[in-house]
Protein backbone atom coordinates (compact mmCIF):
# COMPACT_ATOMS: atom_id res chain seq x y z
CA UNK A 1 0.00 0.00 0.00
CA UNK A 2 2.69 2.40 0.82
CA UNK A 3 4.43 1.66 -2.10
CA UNK A 4 1.53 2.21 -4.50
CA UNK A 5 1.01 5.29 -2.85
CA UNK A 6 4.37 6.35 -3.31
CA UNK A 7 4.33 5.29 -6.91
CA UNK A 8 1.19 7.72 -7.37
CA UNK A 9 2.96 11.06 -5.62
CA UNK A 10 5.70 10.36 -8.36
CA UNK A 11 3.52 10.54 -11.16
CA UNK A 12 1.36 13.30 -9.47
CA UNK A 13 4.86 14.95 -8.92
CA UNK A 14 6.45 14.27 -12.37
CA UNK A 15 2.95 15.54 -14.13
CA UNK A 16 3.65 18.76 -12.24
CA UNK A 17 6.53 19.81 -14.22
CA UNK A 18 5.63 21.33 -17.56
CA UNK A 19 4.94 24.62 -17.01
CA UNK A 20 3.19 26.71 -20.46
CA UNK A 21 2.58 29.88 -19.88
CA UNK A 22 5.40 32.16 -18.28
CA UNK A 23 6.74 35.74 -19.12
CA UNK A 24 9.61 37.45 -18.99
CA UNK A 25 11.78 41.08 -18.97
CA UNK A 26 10.58 40.95 -22.76
CA UNK A 27 6.93 41.05 -21.56
CA UNK A 28 6.03 44.83 -21.35
CA UNK A 29 4.06 43.86 -18.03
CA UNK A 30 6.97 41.90 -16.25
CA UNK A 31 10.07 43.27 -14.78
CA UNK A 32 12.09 39.89 -14.28
CA UNK A 33 14.81 39.06 -16.90
CA UNK A 34 14.77 35.94 -18.83
CA UNK A 35 17.87 34.55 -16.87
CA UNK A 36 16.38 35.32 -13.50
CA UNK A 37 12.95 33.24 -14.28
CA UNK A 38 15.12 30.29 -15.80
CA UNK A 39 17.57 29.94 -12.85
CA UNK A 40 14.04 30.01 -10.63
CA UNK A 41 12.44 26.95 -12.60
CA UNK A 42 15.87 24.89 -12.42
CA UNK A 43 15.45 25.51 -8.46
CA UNK A 44 11.65 24.65 -8.23
CA UNK A 45 12.68 21.31 -10.11
CA UNK A 46 10.49 22.16 -13.54
CA UNK A 47 11.65 19.80 -16.25
CA UNK A 48 10.03 21.66 -19.07
CA UNK A 49 9.56 25.50 -19.30
CA UNK A 50 7.33 27.91 -22.18
CA UNK A 51 8.64 31.35 -22.44
CA UNK A 52 5.55 32.24 -24.19
CA UNK A 53 6.39 36.41 -24.19
CA UNK A 54 3.15 38.78 -25.31
CA UNK A 55 3.28 40.22 -28.39
CA UNK A 56 -0.17 42.22 -28.80
CA UNK A 57 -0.32 43.77 -32.08
CA UNK A 58 -2.77 46.80 -32.76
CA UNK A 59 -2.67 46.72 -28.65
CA UNK A 60 -3.25 50.94 -28.01
CA UNK A 61 -1.85 50.71 -24.19
CA UNK A 62 0.87 53.40 -24.56
CA UNK A 63 1.97 51.93 -20.98
CA UNK A 64 2.29 48.39 -22.29
CA UNK A 65 2.14 48.76 -25.81
CA UNK A 66 2.89 44.47 -25.70
CA UNK A 67 5.81 45.13 -28.34
CA UNK A 68 8.62 42.97 -28.85
CA UNK A 69 11.92 42.80 -29.45
CA UNK A 70 11.73 40.21 -31.68
CA UNK A 71 16.08 40.12 -32.84
CA UNK A 72 16.37 40.15 -28.82
CA UNK A 73 13.98 37.65 -28.02
CA UNK A 74 15.02 34.96 -30.38
CA UNK A 75 18.75 35.39 -29.47
CA UNK A 76 17.64 34.88 -26.02
CA UNK A 77 15.53 32.16 -26.65
CA UNK A 78 18.26 30.52 -28.64
CA UNK A 79 20.77 31.05 -25.94
CA UNK A 80 18.77 29.67 -22.86
CA UNK A 81 17.95 26.89 -24.92
CA UNK A 82 21.52 26.03 -25.20
CA UNK A 83 22.99 27.01 -22.02
CA UNK A 84 19.92 24.66 -19.78
CA UNK A 85 20.44 22.00 -21.50
CA UNK A 86 20.22 18.86 -19.54
CA UNK A 87 18.68 21.19 -16.48
CA UNK A 88 15.84 22.40 -18.05
CA UNK A 89 14.00 22.10 -21.12
CA UNK A 90 13.18 25.34 -22.63
CA UNK A 91 10.37 25.68 -25.15
CA UNK A 92 10.20 28.46 -27.73
CA UNK A 93 7.64 30.15 -27.49
CA UNK A 94 5.16 33.36 -27.77
CA UNK A 95 1.54 34.21 -26.64
CA UNK A 96 0.52 36.43 -29.59
CA UNK A 97 -2.85 38.99 -28.84
CA UNK A 98 -5.37 38.20 -31.09
CA UNK A 99 -7.40 40.98 -32.60
CA UNK A 100 -9.11 40.82 -35.94
CA UNK A 101 -7.52 44.21 -37.64
CA UNK A 102 -4.74 42.36 -36.99
CA UNK A 103 -4.51 38.99 -38.23
CA UNK A 104 -1.59 39.14 -41.01
CA UNK A 105 0.77 40.85 -38.64
CA UNK A 106 -0.10 37.91 -36.03
CA UNK A 107 0.32 35.03 -38.86
CA UNK A 108 3.94 37.64 -39.87
CA UNK A 109 5.41 37.10 -36.67
CA UNK A 110 4.12 33.52 -35.52
CA UNK A 111 5.99 32.66 -38.50
CA UNK A 112 9.13 34.68 -38.39
CA UNK A 113 10.70 32.08 -36.11
CA UNK A 114 10.66 28.30 -35.48
CA UNK A 115 8.53 28.56 -32.35
CA UNK A 116 7.55 25.47 -30.32
CA UNK A 117 4.39 26.43 -29.11
CA UNK A 118 2.31 29.52 -29.48
CA UNK A 119 -0.38 30.96 -27.12
CA UNK A 120 -3.84 32.17 -28.77
CA UNK A 121 -5.18 34.53 -26.42
CA UNK A 122 -7.52 37.69 -26.02
CA UNK A 123 -6.81 40.55 -24.44
CA UNK A 124 -8.88 43.00 -25.96
CA UNK A 125 -12.93 43.22 -27.41
CA UNK A 126 -11.84 44.75 -30.88
CA UNK A 127 -9.98 48.05 -29.67
CA UNK A 128 -10.89 48.07 -26.29
CA UNK A 129 -8.72 47.02 -23.61
CA UNK A 130 -10.27 44.50 -21.22
CA UNK A 131 -7.91 45.55 -18.45
CA UNK A 132 -8.34 49.35 -18.81
CA UNK A 133 -12.09 48.91 -19.74
CA UNK A 134 -14.95 50.39 -17.50
CA UNK A 135 -17.39 47.52 -17.21
CA UNK A 136 -19.26 49.18 -14.04
CA UNK A 137 -20.49 51.51 -17.06
CA UNK A 138 -22.01 48.83 -19.63
CA UNK A 139 -24.61 46.14 -19.36
CA UNK A 140 -22.42 42.68 -18.36
CA UNK A 141 -24.59 39.96 -19.60
CA UNK A 142 -24.26 41.75 -23.28
CA UNK A 143 -20.99 42.10 -22.75
CA UNK A 144 -20.22 38.64 -22.45
CA UNK A 145 -22.32 37.96 -25.68
CA UNK A 146 -20.00 40.58 -27.53
CA UNK A 147 -16.90 39.15 -26.61
CA UNK A 148 -17.12 35.55 -26.91
CA UNK A 149 -19.29 36.20 -30.30
CA UNK A 150 -16.01 38.06 -31.05
CA UNK A 151 -13.63 35.34 -29.88
CA UNK A 152 -15.89 32.56 -32.15
CA UNK A 153 -15.35 35.19 -35.33
CA UNK A 154 -11.72 35.42 -34.63
CA UNK A 155 -10.89 31.45 -34.48
CA UNK A 156 -13.43 31.32 -37.40
CA UNK A 157 -10.40 33.12 -39.65
CA UNK A 158 -7.40 32.84 -37.36
CA UNK A 159 -5.43 29.50 -37.37
CA UNK A 160 -1.78 30.44 -35.88
CA UNK A 161 -1.93 29.12 -32.89
CA UNK A 162 -1.00 26.16 -30.29
CA UNK A 163 -3.95 26.84 -27.64
CA UNK A 164 -6.31 28.87 -26.79
CA UNK A 165 -5.15 30.90 -23.61
CA UNK A 166 -7.23 31.59 -20.48
CA UNK A 167 -10.39 31.33 -23.01
CA UNK A 168 -12.78 32.76 -20.36
CA UNK A 169 -10.15 35.70 -19.49
CA UNK A 170 -13.08 38.44 -19.11
CA UNK A 171 -14.31 37.06 -15.70
CA UNK A 172 -11.47 38.38 -14.77
CA UNK A 173 -12.18 41.99 -15.53
CA UNK A 174 -15.80 42.18 -15.34
CA UNK A 175 -16.73 42.46 -12.05
CA UNK A 176 -19.30 39.52 -11.33
CA UNK A 177 -19.48 35.78 -11.88
CA UNK A 178 -22.34 35.20 -14.17
CA UNK A 179 -24.37 32.61 -15.43
CA UNK A 180 -22.88 31.24 -18.22
CA UNK A 181 -26.14 29.21 -19.69
CA UNK A 182 -26.71 32.16 -22.23
CA UNK A 183 -23.61 32.02 -23.95
CA UNK A 184 -22.53 28.05 -23.51
CA UNK A 185 -24.34 27.87 -27.65
CA UNK A 186 -21.61 30.12 -29.14
CA UNK A 187 -18.94 28.38 -26.50
CA UNK A 188 -19.42 25.47 -27.55
CA UNK A 189 -19.50 26.18 -31.45
CA UNK A 190 -15.94 28.02 -30.87
CA UNK A 191 -14.60 24.72 -28.86
CA UNK A 192 -16.03 22.98 -31.58
CA UNK A 193 -13.72 25.11 -33.89
CA UNK A 194 -11.08 24.53 -31.80
CA UNK A 195 -11.04 20.94 -31.91
CA UNK A 196 -11.89 20.39 -35.58
CA UNK A 197 -8.63 22.93 -36.22
CA UNK A 198 -6.38 20.76 -34.38
CA UNK A 199 -5.86 23.19 -31.31
CA UNK A 200 -6.03 22.96 -27.69
CA UNK A 201 -7.24 24.61 -24.15
CA UNK A 202 -4.94 25.19 -21.30
CA UNK A 203 -6.20 25.81 -17.93
CA UNK A 204 -4.61 28.65 -16.90
CA UNK A 205 -4.54 29.18 -12.97
CA UNK A 206 -3.21 32.91 -12.83
CA UNK A 207 -6.79 34.26 -11.26
CA UNK A 208 -5.56 32.85 -7.77
CA UNK A 209 -2.72 34.82 -7.93
CA UNK A 210 -5.13 37.96 -8.78
CA UNK A 211 -7.38 37.18 -5.98
CA UNK A 212 -10.55 35.73 -8.45
CA UNK A 213 -9.88 32.02 -8.03
CA UNK A 214 -11.66 31.00 -11.01
CA UNK A 215 -10.58 28.80 -13.38
CA UNK A 216 -9.32 29.84 -16.74
CA UNK A 217 -11.47 29.06 -18.60
CA UNK A 218 -14.29 28.11 -16.41
CA UNK A 219 -15.03 24.42 -15.45
CA UNK A 220 -17.90 24.23 -17.22
CA UNK A 221 -16.20 25.16 -20.45
CA UNK A 222 -13.58 22.58 -19.73
CA UNK A 223 -16.38 20.07 -19.53
CA UNK A 224 -17.76 20.54 -22.03
CA UNK A 225 -14.69 20.85 -24.16
CA UNK A 226 -13.69 17.25 -22.70
CA UNK A 227 -17.61 16.51 -23.98
CA UNK A 228 -16.88 17.37 -27.19
CA UNK A 229 -13.79 15.56 -28.02
CA UNK A 230 -11.01 17.69 -26.47
CA UNK A 231 -8.20 16.25 -25.52
CA UNK A 232 -5.08 18.65 -26.57
CA UNK A 233 -4.58 20.60 -22.90
CA UNK A 234 -1.79 22.43 -21.69
CA UNK A 235 -1.26 23.89 -17.60
CA UNK A 236 -0.07 27.33 -17.31
CA UNK A 237 0.56 29.12 -14.15
CA UNK A 238 0.98 32.63 -16.48
CA UNK A 239 3.67 33.83 -13.98
CA UNK A 240 5.59 36.72 -14.51
CA UNK A 241 7.56 35.80 -11.29
CA UNK A 242 9.44 32.82 -10.34
CA UNK A 243 7.17 32.57 -7.23
CA UNK A 244 3.82 32.07 -8.96
CA UNK A 245 5.44 29.02 -11.10
CA UNK A 246 3.30 25.95 -11.32
CA UNK A 247 0.60 27.82 -8.86
CA UNK A 248 -2.13 25.61 -7.95
CA UNK A 249 -1.10 22.96 -10.40
CA UNK A 250 -2.10 20.20 -7.87
CA UNK A 251 -5.57 21.71 -8.04
CA UNK A 252 -5.73 21.98 -11.31
CA UNK A 253 -4.73 17.96 -12.44
CA UNK A 254 -6.90 17.26 -9.86
CA UNK A 255 -10.25 19.25 -12.27
CA UNK A 256 -8.91 17.98 -15.44
CA UNK A 257 -8.38 14.46 -14.17
CA UNK A 258 -11.96 14.65 -12.42
CA UNK A 259 -13.60 15.93 -15.67
CA UNK A 260 -11.90 12.70 -17.60
CA UNK A 261 -8.95 14.23 -18.79
CA UNK A 262 -6.39 11.42 -19.26
CA UNK A 263 -3.32 13.36 -20.94
CA UNK A 264 -1.40 16.64 -20.34
CA UNK A 265 0.19 18.22 -23.68
CA UNK A 266 3.67 19.50 -24.19
CA UNK A 267 4.74 21.08 -27.39
CA UNK A 268 7.92 20.74 -29.87
CA UNK A 269 8.03 22.36 -33.17
CA UNK A 270 4.11 23.44 -32.89
CA UNK A 271 3.23 19.52 -32.27
CA UNK A 272 1.88 18.42 -29.16
CA UNK A 273 2.81 15.36 -26.93
CA UNK A 274 0.86 13.87 -24.73
CA UNK A 275 1.57 12.84 -21.00
CA UNK A 276 -0.55 10.82 -19.03
CA UNK A 277 -1.73 12.83 -16.01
Amino acid sequence: MAESLSKRNEERTEANMYDYHTHTAFSDDCDVPMEEMLRGAVKRGIRELAITDHYDPGYEDPEFPFTLDFDAYYKALWDAEKKYQGQLTIIKGMEIGIMDSQFDECRRAVNDFPYDFIIGSFHCLGKDDLYRYDFSKVDGPSKLEEFYTYVNKCFTEYKDYDIAGHLTIIDRYIGKIYDYRPYMDIIEDTLKTIIYDGKGLEINTSSFKYGTGIWLPREEVLKLYKDLGGEILTFGSDSHDPQHFMDHFEEAHALATNLGFKYQCTFKKRKPVFHKL
